[in-house]
């Protein structure tokens, strides 16, 4: 409790000292100086890092780690780094409290300064854990959305006559990948008012069945709609996996390739 306080009474000078007379003369500093970064950046990020950590260490403020983990991950900031960074801070804190202990009057012993060590060993962990989960979670979040994007960029109904429009299936499909297409393909086709559409396979790769049955529920939405669904390009294996689940998309009209479906269409 007494090294607390005294960190607490000298946060000020210890957030100052780290960066003028530590921190300057470490590899990492030279390494991000050299990568581009510049030394005002540097220095605000880690004097604000070596105040958070006092704060914590010492129960002044429990801070959010887990969102300045996300915060860090936007800043495209290397995980690595911070985890250095934070070791870099502890070591000076128990560099400077042996120092002060040898210098000053002070109310704490070596034997303090050992336990204060072992006592905030897992308070660190804990913050670097939150800060790794806060930067994994925005990772998944920006994954998610990416993907989410592409597959609206890859749901595009073509109009090729004012009546009758092209759906191309690109790529592969999952699970995940097969419902989003399915509502955004029928939403899309609702709006442009058509009469008739085609339904290309020719790029696509159905990795499961719950992506065929996605398939299938969106030929059936189509014809809910009032749209005539025409297939073409099946791959041997969908046509499998739709007599499979006893679906009935066999009796639509089916085409090797979208250039014999529109050329039955007259186009």
């Amino acid at each position: 409790m007494q090294i607390q306080q005294f960190l607490v009474s000298r946060r000020s000078e210890l957030v100052k000292m780290f960066y003028e007379n530590y921190y300057i003369e470490t590899d990492e500093f030279k390494l991000r100086l050299s990568s581009g970064e510049s030394e005002e950046s540097i220095r605000s990020l880690s004097t604000a890092s070596c105040g958070m950590i006092i704060d914590e260490i010492t129960g002044v403020k429990k801070l959010d780690f887990e969102s300045i983990g996300k915060r860090r991950f936007n800043d495209k900031t290397d995980i690595r780094k911070i985890h250095q960074h934070m070791s870099e801070i502890d070591k000076f804190i128990i560099t400077s409290l042996l120092k002060w202990r040898e210098t000053e009057e002070v109310c704490f012993t070596e034997s303090d300064i050992i336990q204060f060590m072992l006592d905030i060993k897992d308070t660190l962990a804990s913050i670097q854990q939150q800060l790794l989960e806060g930067f994994m979670e925005e990772n998944r979040n920006q994954v998610a959305a990416q993907r989410k994007e592409i597959i609206q960029l890859s749901t595009r109904i073509i109009p090729i006559t004012a009546s009758i429009g092209v759906l191309p299936i690109v790529g592969s499909l999952d699970d995940d990948r097969g419902y989003f297409m399915k509502e955004k393909a029928v939403e899309s086709a609702d709006k442009l008012n058509l009469d008739t559409i085609v339904i290309d396979f020719s790029s696509a790769v159905l990795k499961d069945d719950f992506a065929t049955k996605h398939m299938e529920d969106m030929i059936q939405s189509f014809k809910l709609i009032g749209l005539a669904p025409i297939l073409s390009g099946m791959q041997p294996n969908f046509a499998q996996r739709t007599i499979k689940l006893g679906s009935n998309i066999s009796t639509l009209k089916s085409f090797g390739s979208l250039e014999q479906a529109l050329t039955n269409l007259g186009l």
